[in-house]
């Protein structure tokens, strides 16, 4: 996958060298400008130009092209390779579906994607982006006046001299809260773009300009009759068999499935039984349970496994990459794929699968719950503003703005109780764009460098996601009935690493299970504290005062990091040990730091590539 630059201004005034430049995070990532004397769209991709490239029609008068992914059923793929020319296959497949059914084919394509196609004869430029926001489209303010779009910020604000216009809410708000607040950015003139909308512009001589825009998809809960539990679990399990089939087609090389002990990746891997060549990877610390178990599925599962060991410093090795690549915008604790980029490339694995937010959309996790003392059964709690991530009240001068920005966001917080529609609510605008969720770090990464694929956005997904009530997602009710219906007997029988509890366990035994889980956790943490946890990822609270490489990256620059933290945060933060960024405080520092990193490479240069080197000439 990768990123784009769109740039409508005269010819002269685009700048796509320093737009390739800032977006060439790899060097092996393909390159492709494509010059119009109405605009120029710049495309990277880690992914096989054959078969994800643009495609002209003979004629010259349709241009289609795409940038992240597109699914589609197998004759849909066929189609395309049967479509006279020279191009992409995927450019070729949006090409035949426009010329079936002109723009409105343009609102039923599924995937996580921004496609661009020109049409001369109409004299129109249409843009559409995906439902879920998973490919975020960033432009100036007002819409209507801007001549210059990306999918990454920085890049935008490269290309139109915004570098240093920070909006300085939005740095503490990242600072208080872990994320930023659609359609907000770290730029005070750049905002996000509405997903699931089509937008129109209009070709007037050599210029384009804007002339609608349509929002062709909602997200809004959607009950046409009373929730029934198993119908639900039964139409959730066959949508993501469904769009697993999409995504690992033989056509579309080897895949791979990203593998934990949980119940999530466990559904995506049941979910490829019988498809083309899939295996299977796990990372891991040390032989801890969940190691064990991601092992026991993929046996279950009939698929090879891939285990890598990560080495105390594989974090902080990629962490200025990783936020180089992901913007700033999401903490660089979640950056946990970027370290085996090498090995995708090495073992031609063409498509990488997880099981991204299955937690936020089915399971509950952007609402405020709590949860009962014997039966560990989760409730619905009272609204507040912090609900996944930390929440850091900074008394920093900012403080009052992000808490404006919060409550008008949010306006559910003024209400003593919230109903079902309230709580609906709630959930879809902090999971809606998914791009500007907290752990963004862990998608948006591999959506830009790597061949990532996810599952969760898929049309037949979503729609099953709209008539699922927020009350049934407490304690996984319809998930867990899902995964049971899509998983092998083999499979099923193999506990959840997470509760140490089987897929179908009572309520009595549940609790049994999570209170012992609880409690080997506790004793893990306390008495035998060290870089393994129990779970999938590392102890942050462990590595950071002993790795000296994050040592390094914070001090580096100290002076000019303090000047710009300071006013964020209402203290100097390093006043502060390192050492003593403990407990909910580790992940302040991680926050801090990435930061910090952001805005020191904001300062470099980034033409380092020359022409020659960054552009490759259009199939």
């Amino acid at each position: 996958m990768g990123d784009f630059l769109l740039d409508f201004r005269p010819l002269p005034e685009r700048r796509m060298k320093a737009a390739a430049a800032v977006l060439k995070f790899c060097n092996d990532l393909h390159l492709t400008l494509i010059e119009q004397p109405e605009f120029s769209l710049l495309l990277t991709t880690a992914d096989e130009p054959r078969l994800w490239g643009h495609f002209q029609s003979e004629d010259g008068e349709i241009l289609a092209a795409v940038c992240g992914r597109l699914a589609f059923d197998e004759p849909v793929w066929m189609s395309a390779q049967q479509t006279a020319g020279r191009g992409g296959l995927v450019g070729k497949a949006i090409y035949n579906l426009y010329r079936e059914g002109g723009a409105d084919a343009l609102r039923h394509l599924n995937g996580n994607f921004v496609v661009f196609l020109l049409d001369r004869r109409r004299r129109d430029f249409l843009m559409a982006t995906d439902r879920c926001g998973m490919m975020v489209v960033y432009g100036g303010t007002p819409l209507e006046s801007t001549p210059v779009f990306s999918s990454h910020p920085d890049a935008l604000a490269s290309v139109t001299d915004q570098d240093r216009k920070w909006d300085w809410t939005s740095l503490a708000e990242f600072l208080m809260t872990g994320r930023l607040t659609f359609p907000w950015t770290y730029y005070s003139n750049i905002r996000g773009l509405e997903p699931g909308t089509l937008y129109r512009f209009t070709l007037k001589g050599d210029a384009l300009e804007f002339q609608s825009q349509v929002r062709y998809a909602s997200l809004d809960y959607h009950e046409s009759e009373p929730a029934d539990e198993e119908e639900l679990a039964a139409e959730l399990a066959l949508a993501f068999q469904k769009a697993v089939r999409r995504r690992t087609l033989p056509l579309l090389g080897n895949s791979c499935v990203a593998l934990s002990g949980g119940l999530d990746s466990r559904l995506i891997l049941s979910a490829t039984a019988g498809s083309g060549s899939v295996h299977a990877l796990t990372l891991y610390d040390e032989m801890n349970p969940e190691f064990r178990t991601a092992a026991a599925l993929a046996k279950a599962g009939g698929v090879g496994l891939t285990s890598i060991q990560r080495d105390f410093d594989y974090y902080g090795r990629t962490m200025e990459a990783g936020v180089n690549i992901s913007g700033g915008v999401g903490c660089i604790a979640s950056n946990h794929f970027l370290g085996i980029r090498d090995w995708i490339n090495q073992t031609g694995t063409q498509n990488l699968l997880t099981g991204c937010y299955c937690d936020y959309l089915f399971k509950g996790l952007a609402l405020n719950t709590a949860e009962r003392k014997f039966s560990r059964r989760e409730t619905l709690a009272d609204f507040r503003f912090e609900f996944y991530r930390p929440l850091y009240w900074l008394n920093s001068p900012q403080r009052d703005a992000v808490h404006a920005r919060l409550r008008d966001t949010f306006p559910e917080a003024g209400r003593p109780k919230l109903s079902a529609e309230d709580w609906s609510r709630v959930e879809r605008k902090r999971s809606f764009p998914l791009a500007y969720e907290a752990d963004l770090t862990q998608r948006v990464i591999p959506q830009r460098v790597m061949p990532w694929y996810p599952p969760i956005v898929d049309n037949d997904v979503m729609e099953v996601y709209r008539k699922i009530p927020s009350q049934l997602k407490l304690n996984a009710a319809i998930f867990k009935k899902a995964v049971w219906r899509v998983c092998s007997p083999a499979l099923r029988r193999i506990p959840d690493s997470n509760t140490g509890a089987p897929l179908n366990t009572g309520p009595l035994r549940y609790a049994i299970h999570r209170y012992a889980s609880a409690l080997q956790n506790r004793i893990h943490h306390r008495l035998l504290p060290r870089m393994a946890t129990r779970g999938s990822w590392p102890n942050w609270e462990y590595y950071l005062p002993r790795s000296p490489m994050i040592a390094r990256l914070w001090t580096r620059n100290q002076s000019a990091a303090k000047d710009f933290l300071t006013p964020l945060v209402g203290r100097d933060p390093y006043a502060k040990p390192l050492s003593e960024y403990r407990g909910r405080d580790a992940e302040l520092f991680l926050r801090l730091l990435t930061l910090k990193l952001w805005a020191e490479q904001r300062d470099q240069t980034y033409a380092r590539h020359s022409a020659a080197e960054l552009f490759e000439q259009p199939a």
